[in-house]
């Protein structure tokens, strides 16, 4: 190599943004650049040919973790390991947090010494540190407005109940003691109706409010979708109808509470069922695992969601049927919520069908296995 191919070299090396120390196999500081002594506090001409250990082993409690990242990667010689540790300064209070990416040198098979890129990155793990702290707070607060609006609706529903029952309970009375033929029959039946409605609206919310916290278990896919098919068929035999499901399956178990999701996928079936104009609807479900995510496709062939209806189908209250509370989804999606997971309704128009989809985490790939 020419001198003035070396000297380029180290020019470059010592202008690295990225703190750069050789140490030879004795132990020797070889190389030092100025980012590594602006990094570690060093001095280049002063500690340049000094043994790494009496620089930074001065005690047993300093810089233990960093103490600990370099013998490791010596007496390893890993290539490329990467460690992010704390790094203190003893004449500076503040403590550094380093990224350390460690490799080392051979000829000819023979081991020379080890190559140490020291990064900085103190703040960026402060601003990954206070995102998270801010995450945390709003997941908190996402927590408690949650259990602020359900004790709010309970209490209301509660005030609301009551008065309603009594009023329908009057009505019914002053019908039955009216004549037939009385023209106040229809008013009162119209109060008796409306009522009913109100109630029905008071019960919805009531049970949306009180959805419980989610106790998972492993619970069996086939069970749980034949007995959601047989509690929707129970509900649709009063009105003279019935679904029938195919179910593509490979994933055998789920972890989910049992009793709520069952609860959210006979919902999502009835749902299926009531935007279908047959008497008997066809749904199939797709429960596939991509990704460490659990995928529930629940599709139907109904009569779809036009575009401007799709944004607020999962709000409460929010039902294009004209006697329809429309809490049903939202009922759903608070059950899948409660799973930590996401609720998805495509549709590609009316008359086009619609598929909802249900994402799960699966953290754990034991939860999708089949036991020995």
């Amino acid at each position: 190599m020419s001198s003035l191919q070396k000297m380029v070299i180290e020019n470059i090396l010592a202008s690295l943004s990225v703190g750069l120390m050789v140490i030879s196999q004795k132990g020797k500081i070889i190389f030092l650049n100025n980012s590594a002594c602006e990094i570690l506090g060093l001095n280049i001409e002063e500690h340049l040919g000094c043994g790494w250990g009496e620089l930074f082993i001065t005690d047993d409690t300093h810089n233990i973790e960093f103490n600990q990242v370099i013998i490791d990667a010596i007496t390893e010689q890993g290539v490329g390991r990467k460690h992010s540790v704390a790094f203190s300064i003893k004449k500076e209070k503040c403590t550094k947090k380093l990224s350390i990416t460690s490799s080392f040198l051979t000829d000819e098979g023979k081991t020379l010494g080890m190559v140490f890129l020291f990064e900085d990155v103190t703040d960026f793990y402060q601003a990954e540190e206070r995102e998270r702290q801010m995450l945390s707070r709003n997941v908190e607060l996402q927590k408690e407005r949650i259990a602020g609006l359900d004790s709010l609706a309970q209490a209301v529903a509660h005030q609301i109940l009551n008065p309603t029952i009594v009023i329908g309970g009057l009505a019914n009375l002053i019908s039955r003691k009216l004549p037939k033929d009385d023209p106040l029959n229809r008013e009162i039946k119209a109060i008796s109706e409306e009522a009913e409605k109100l109630e029905g609206l008071v019960t919805a919310v009531k049970n949306y409010s009180t959805i419980p916290k989610a106790n998972p278990s492993e619970v069996k896919i086939e069970l749980l979708v034949k007995q959601a098919i047989e509690n929707t068929n129970e509900i649709l035999s009063e009105i003279g109808e019935n679904i029938t499901v195919k179910l593509e399956n490979n994933i055998p178990f789920l972890n989910v509470d049992r009793d709520l999701f069952l609860s959210a996928v006979v919902e999502l079936l009835l749902n299926a069922s009531n935007f279908t104009p047959e008497l008997s609807t066809d749904v199939a479900i797709k429960i596939f695992k991509k990704n460490d995510v659990i995928s529930i496709k629940i599709i139907d062939h109904g009569l779809g969601i036009e575009s401007r209806y799709l944004p607020y189908v999962l709000d409460p209250f929010y039902s294009t049927k004209a006697k329809g509370v429309g809490m049903g989804l939202s009922l759903v999606k608070k059950i899948v919520f409660e799973h930590q997971g996401k609720l998805f309704i495509e549709s590609e128009g009316k008359h086009k069908g619609t598929i909802v989809t249900i994402e799960l985490p699966c953290a754990n790939n034991d939860c999708c296995n089949e036991k020995d």
